[in-house]
């Protein structure tokens, strides 16, 4: 490729950190912004429903796998 001229190389180096420094910027995002006002309601989680499901899907693989 043959030796990169320095103004080019200085040119590259400026927009690598230009880009680096508008990136870390666009991380940075203030507190206010990361807590929502409202938490959105969940269902809450039942074990039982849970359990008897891998139940079921348990089950049904032992049938697939002919073994009851």
């Amino acid at each position: 490729m043959g030796s990169i001229n320095a103004k080019v190389m200085a040119a590259i180096s400026a927009a690598i950190g230009a880009y680096l420094q508008e990136e870390a910027a666009g991380m940075a995002v203030p507190v206010a912004e990361v807590v929502p006002e409202a938490a959105a309601p969940y269902a809450p989680i039942n074990l039982w429903a849970i359990a008897g499901r891998q139940d079921v899907m348990f089950t049904r693989r032992m049938w697939q796998m002919r073994i009851y």
